[in-house]
Parts: structure tokens; sequence; C-alpha cells
């Protein structure tokens, strides 16, 4: 896209790059709704429109920047702007010229649009050039069009090859990034090994959670360690939401909302009524208690992402989740060196070590008191905090309750979810390349493991 863009008389004007890009991936997202594709950006308003539409397809409204057209993308530069232009830079592929304009490197981006374009042969390039020019395709031209669906790249192909030695950073062109990437994909391709599927991203996650056996080679165990941590960070961010949408429910029983004293009394009330765990169990004796090598992590955390259950039944889940963290943490130095690598323990920024810190510092306390004002100082105060920072840097008002008169009031409810590593788009990119398949590695993909240990 890029290069065809410079040698059809590009000019400075970031304006007609911008109108090239989004037809391009407007036409893009047409190409891969009709032959079944998911995961491109732009592909629920193509099926929306191939079930709508007659044999030709006007997709000039649908790729302005005119927020009163129905747009494939709401982002400026689509989804090439918004997600992957970054990650193409790092991996050497694009650069930005000196009117701002991302143009290909010399080398990776030129070397990538050669193959892209032998791959589809003279005659679809030119088809595919004249359908963004003129942003209107017929079905016929959408069939036509097909070989450029990402499904569709040859397995016996330079192309392929060179997307593998690209992502596991084969090249002397890798990016300082690049064995960093290459060892998650070969933990996707592990997890694959071992399960003997097409994973999902959930079922990757829990495998990377234990340490296995046998061990992994130390590259891919230090890899492991960064993505077990990872996950204990997310568990601690849908704990604490958790306790935040006890926080609201709270809130919300009465009309007039209720001070920070009544929200304190209420969790402090309903803690103390508790058989297990005892409310006059220190933090300490809980945690103590627990034991990180049988508690049913994946367990809780279905329970606490999932729709099902009470507000403040699904707090007690959760704290008794942050403690089994904690422990865990306490009792893995290993990992305890990979959170410190990449989660901050201290200042305005909340992770796993910094709530542990926190904790640590009062576990002496009973149970209940060290709870409510943790849900109070750690919690809502933190939410206030960060809906004002939001609005007053982004214009963005994410207020789930606002402050009246020394009242907080309800306004909306909140559902823990986890975050997206986008997990599914790298063993989709996998798949694409002949690494997987729903039986889990190909005869590629063997090779590919044995390369990466």
């Amino acid at each position: 896209m890029s290069e065809t863009y410079a040698r059809r008389g590009a000019t400075s004007d970031f304006e007609a790059w911008r109108i090239w890009v989004r037809r391009a991936e407007a036409l893009y997202a047409l190409v891969s709704a009709r032959t079944g594709e998911t995961g491109v950006g732009g592909i629920e308003w193509a099926n929306r429109r191939l079930a709508t539409s007659g044999r030709v397809i006007d997709f000039e409204a649908a790729a302005s920047t005119d927020p009163a057209q129905e747009r494939y993308l709401r982002q400026s530069l689509g989804v090439f702007g918004g997600a992957y232009y970054s990650q193409m830079a790092e991996m050497n592929l694009f650069t930005e010229n000196r009117h701002g304009i991302q143009v290909v490197t010399k080398d990776l981006g030129r070397r990538a649009a050669s193959l892209f374009a032998d791959a589809i042969g003279p005659d679809l390039a030119r088809l595919l050039r004249q359908k963004i020019v003129d942003a209107k395709v017929s079905l016929r031209e959408l069939d036509r069009l097909q070989p450029i669906a990402p499904s569709q790249i040859a397995e016996e192909s330079e192309e392929r090859t060179f997307y593998e030695t690209l992502l596991f950073a084969r090249s002397d062109d890798a990016s300082k990034s690049g064995p960093s990437r290459a060892a998650s994909l070969d933990l996707i391709l592990e997890t694959a090994f071992t399960q003997e599927e097409w994973p999902s991203p959930e079922q990757v996650r829990w495998h990377l959670f234990d340490p296995p056996e046998p061990a992994l080679p130390s590259s891919l165990e230090t890899q492991r360690l960064a993505w077990e941590a990872y996950q204990c960070q997310d568990m601690m961010q849908v704990a604490c939401a958790a306790l935040l949408a006890w926080g609201i429910a709270i809130i919300n029983a009465e009309a007039q909302g209720k001070s920070l004293t009544e929200i304190r009394a209420d969790i402090l009330t309903h803690l103390e009524t508790l058989d297990e765990p005892h409310p006059d169990l220190s933090w300490r004796a809980l945690r103590l208690g627990l034991d990180p090598r049988t508690f049913e992590f994946a367990e809780m955390w279905d329970e606490l992402t999932g729709a099902r259950g009470a507000a403040a039944d699904k707090a007690v889940s959760a704290c008794l989740l942050i403690a089994a963290l904690h422990q865990r943490l306490l009792g893995r130095p290993d990992l305890a060196a990979a959170a410190a690598q990449g989660l901050p323990d201290r200042g305005m920024a909340h992770s796993l070590r910094t709530e542990i810190s926190w904790l640590e510092g009062r576990e002496e306390e009973s149970i209940a008191t060290l709870i409510a004002d943790y849900i109070i100082e750690r919690i809502i105060r933190r939410h206030s905090h960060v809906a004002m920072q939001k609005l007053r840097r982004q214009g963005d008002y994410t207020f789930l309750f606002e402050q009246q008169e020394g009242r907080f009031v309800y306004l909306a409810a909140y559902q823990p979810v986890a975050t997206t590593p986008r997990l599914a788009s790298a063993i989709q990119f996998l798949a694409d390349i002949h690494l997987l398949d729903d039986n889990g590695l190909t005869a590629l993909g063997l090779a590919a493991r044995d390369t990466g240990r």
C-alpha cells in the first residue's frame, strides 16, 4: 500500500495519504469479509455492507473522516495508525519522512512490499490499486481480490518464509524488541504443542502461569516468567475492579448516595458477619493460610470476570485472590524479580507491587479494618482521581459515581474485565503463516518450535 502510493506520484499532503490508507483498509476489510476472515480492522462494518449492498459497493464515504457517515473505523489513520504503525516501525518495516508521512524502510519494508506484490501477481496488483482509487468495488472484483486475504498466504512461498523470519527475529535487521516477541511466539507454539490444538488466548495465559515440567530453555523461561507476572498483575486489577464494583453497589443502595464514612461502615458490617475468612484474622494470617501451589487462581478468575454473582460475594473472593497473589510473590523470588522488571512499586501508577506494598505495611491489622480502608483509600478515592485526570487531560467523562455535597452518587455499574495483550492476533498470525492449525502445530510449526528451543 505504501510503496504503491509512493510510485503513483505521491505528494507531501498528509490528507491525501490519509485518504489512501483509509480506502485501502476499507477495501481490505470488504475482501476479508467476503473471504470469511476475522480479526481484520473494519470487518464488522464490512459484513454489514456485504449483507445490505447490491452488486457494487461504494465505500468512499465509509473511508472518509466525516463523522456523519457510517465509517469503517473512527480512528483518523485507520487501524494502521491506531494500532500497527508503531509496531511495524519497531520491526524496521516503517519510518516517517520529513513531512510526517509513514513510509516503508529501504531494506525490510521494501522487501515485504516486493514479496507481497510477487505473491499476488501484477494483474491483481493493478486491480487492487485501481479499486483503492475508485473507492468502488463489485462483488465479482472482491472475489478476484481474494488472494490478498491473510489466510491466502501460500505455504510454500518466499513471502511466508519472510514473515516467519521477521516475526521470530531471525534476520540481521531484528529490532531490540525482536527477541522478546520471538520468545512469546515460541511460548504460544509450546502451548499448542502441549495441548495438541489451536490454543485460545486464555489457554496460553494459564499454560504459561505455572513453571512447567520439564523446565523450558532459559531464554523461554525468562519470557514465561514475564507472562506469569503479567497474569498476576491482571488478576490484581480484576480483583480491584471487583472491589470497585462492590463499592458502586453500596453507593447505589441509596438514591441520595452515601458518604465515605457510610460506605466504610457498610463494608465493615458485611465483613464482620463472615465466618470465612474470619474478620478478626490479620492479613498476614490470611495470606499464610493460603497455599499458592493449590489455590484455584483460574477458578477465581472466572468467578470475578463472570456476569453472575453478588458484588459483595465477589468482593470477598477478590480479597482471597489478592492474599494468594501476595503469598505467591513472597514465596517465589524468581516471579518477584520478573514483576520488578516491568511493574512500578511507587508513584502515581498502581500495580501489583504498589498494592502489595500497601498491604504489607498494615498486614497485622484485622481483615475487616484493612479491607474497609483499602477500598476507601485505594479504590473509591483512586477512581475519582483517575476519572478527574482523564476529564482534564483528554476530555473523557469516565466517572462511575460522582461527589455531590459530600456524598457519592451512583452513575453506572462496573464489571471486571481482563486486559487484552493481543494474544489472539499473535495466534492468528502463526496460523496465517501455516505454523498452527486445529490440531496444534503443523510440520512447519514443529520445525519453528525446534528452532526456538
